[in-house]
């Protein structure tokens, strides 16, 4: 298997950032229409809104710690 090149990485990036920030709009708004029409907040929406935020706040503090940390030993 091949690794991917710079281009291939950042494409991927960019396609996943622009899914994840769809996702999360379309939640959203699926939440502000679901509080609008029963006046309760749509707890499924809502609870996969709010997961999906502190896995990618997560994941960016993890990924964040381990890069810091590999340049701090390489120096």
């Amino acid at each position: 298997m091949k690794k991917a090149d710079e281009m291939e990485m950042s494409v991927n990036f960019k396609a996943t950032r622009l899914s994840w920030t769809i996702g999360l709009i379309f939640l959203l708004i699926w939440n502000i229409v679901g509080f609008i029409q029963t006046g309760e907040i749509l707890t499924n929406a809502f609870v996969l809104m709010c997961l999906q935020c502190v896995v990618f706040f997560g994941s960016k503090l993890l990924f964040t710690k381990r890069l810091t940390d590999v340049k701090n030993n390489e120096e």
